[in-house]
């Protein structure tokens, strides 16, 4: 079973869940938030989840995160085909042409929300690579290097896969919106139940900005407004007359971003010709009192506050699943009965892929294919020039045997494909070497060359002199050399017997007998002669 650590990045307080996933069943394991520090928004980041990861119940084998802050630009997309190759290689010319720079310095992915009538609406996110770098670079401090980082809109696809959202029973012109209002920004999901997230965008404007206006409007500090706004803040028109005050200065605040919700479902509806039939808050600011009272009459949609499914039940305390909502969508992001739909949007590509990543292995597949190719190309091209050079050899060795042939047997026979007979040309080559000529039984050597052989291979002394050899008794015949002869010592018949090995046609010498004379020392040798043709030499060339 995988461990799954969802990680929300949020500017207020990081959240993180560990999912525990099985083919058959799913389970949140643990949660755990941490407050970041004021200060410097890099180092408060990482002194969070410095802290957060410390909890050991949070170690997992993957990490998810979706991108925090206000870096991620949402663009939508409508091209007039649905061919994914087509999409594939047309999406960067349609970004490109709604971004401020350069697209070199941006990394982008995408995800298909509808396709009708031939069209394809899509869901682009788009960030500077500096920021995607900083963030990978910091979490790699911490020891993480997440396998998707994805838009945070598009983190909530999951929930629309899965109960209780995907048993909502809508009409065909319908659709359901999760808004998470955050700290410093809002991050709304348009979709349908069982389809997925259709729409997605972030805009500033949160849980900060009515900090603000509380802590404006009743002059007090930051720290002191936050934690009044935590106990007992609300909106409502029937509040008590000791909230009435802090209550108008939270609901003015919340203005814009009702402003901007509605701008974005009318949006919605124009480009799906579907209206949002419901509102699901999370975030912290979620647990305002009177929120979904309130924008349900803001809104005219029916608002409520977002249930997670039952499997997070277990790990994830009541009070803290509205905030815990983004991080329990990345850590379920892709629930087995609806791995068909999961999402695809991961901004993890290209020089940022994820290194045991399906991405990172697909692109250079690609390369590895090419790679492949060429070198079959060139191994064929090579043994087709091969082939050419072999075949070029063969003519021109064919050519030169038939030149042989001709001038001997004065003709040259060619087999039907062109080459020469090689029966008619061992025969030439016989005939050459004499082997079936009246002078092939002559021998090549006589008993005349053998003995002046033997003559000349009387070694000499140290002096230059020959050895005191004398031969008294010399039997040579063309197989077969017997000699007896007398010497002063047995180190001049070594001598004697090592030089007559020299020769390549003395095949064998031994010593025989050897006797002390008064005379001096008698000594008799045994020479098989043998000498092949191909090997035969006349005398002095041995």
């Amino acid at each position: 079973m995988a461990r799954i650590l969802g990680l929300d990045l949020g500017s207020y307080s990081v959240k993180g869940v560990v999912h525990e996933a099985a083919l058959r069943a799913s389970q949140v394991r643990a949660f755990a938030e941490v407050r970041r520090p004021e200060g410097d928004r890099a180092e408060g980041l990482k002194a969070a989840l410095k802290e957060l990861l410390a909890n050991p119940a949070l170690h997992a084998d993957q990490v998810l995160v979706s991108l925090p802050g206000p870096g991620v630009a949402t663009h939508q997309v409508q091209l007039p085909f649905i061919d994914p190759k087509r999409i594939e290689a047309t999406i960067g010319f349609e970004v490109e042409s709604q971004l401020p720079f350069d697209l070199a310095e941006a990394v982008f992915d995408y995800q298909v929300a509808t396709q009708r009538d031939k069209k394809s609406d899509l869901l682009v996110g788009v960030i500077r690579k500096d920021e995607l770098r900083q963030l990978l670079a910091l979490l790699a401090e911490l020891g993480l290097d997440p396998r998707v980082v994805t838009h945070p809109a598009v983190a909530y696809q999951g929930l629309f896969l899965q109960p209780p959202l995907s048993a909502e029973a809508l009409q065909e012109d319908e659709a359901l919106a999760v808004v998470d209002v955050g700290h410093e920004r809002t991050t709304v999901a348009v979709g349908r139940p069982g389809a997925g997230v259709e729409l997605g965008r972030t805009f500033p404007g949160g849980g900060r900005d009515l900090t603000r206006a509380l802590a404006a409007e009743l002059q007090v500090p930051l720290p002191e407004a936050a934690a009044w706004k935590e106990e007992r803040g609300a909106v409502g028109d029937s509040l008590p007359p000791e909230l009435e005050r802090a209550g108008g200065a939270l609901q003015r605040a919340l203005v814009p971003v009702v402003r901007e919700l509605r701008s974005t479902f009318k949006s919605y509806s124009a480009r799906s010709r579907r209206k949002v039939s419901a509102v699901y808050l999370c975030g912290g600011t979620a647990r305002l009192g009177g929120l979904e009272e309130r924008w349900t009459q803001d809104l005219g949609v029916p608002t409520r506050v977002l249930l997670l499914p039952q499997d997070a039940a277990p790990g994830i305390p009541e009070a803290s699943r509205p905030a815990a909502a983004q991080a329990y969508a990345l850590a379920a992001r892709a629930p087995p009965s609806a791995a068909a739909r999961a999402p695809r949007f991961n901004l993890r590509r290209g020089e940022f892929a994820f290194k045991g990543h399906f991405d990172y292995l697909r692109d250079r597949l690609g390369l590895l294919a090419s790679y492949a190719a060429t070198l079959l190309v060139l191994a064929i091209a090579a043994g087709v020039v091969r082939n050419s050079v072999l075949a070029r050899r063969e003519r021109q060795v064919d050519t030169a045997l038939c030149d042989i042939t001709q001038r001997v047997l004065h003709r040259c026979d060619r087999k039907p494909n062109g080459t020469i007979d090689l029966p008619a040309y061992d025969r030439a080559l016989n005939m050459l070497k004499g082997q079936e000529s009246p002078a092939a039984a002559l021998p090549r050597y006589s008993a005349v060359d053998l003995l002046a052989e033997l003559t000349s291979r009387v070694p000499r002394g140290d002096d230059g002199r020959p050895l005191p050899v004398t031969f008294d008794q010399m039997l040579v015949d063309l197989e077969r050399i017997s000699l007896r002869g007398k010497t002063e010592s047995t180190k001049d018949v070594d001598a004697l017997t090592n030089s007559l090995k020299g020769y390549r046609c003395f095949h064998e010498v031994k010593q025989g007998k050897v006797e002390k004379t008064k005379d001096g020392l008698l000594f008799r040798l045994e020479i098989q002669v043998e000498c092949p043709a191909e090997q035969a030499a006349g005398p002095g060339q041995g």
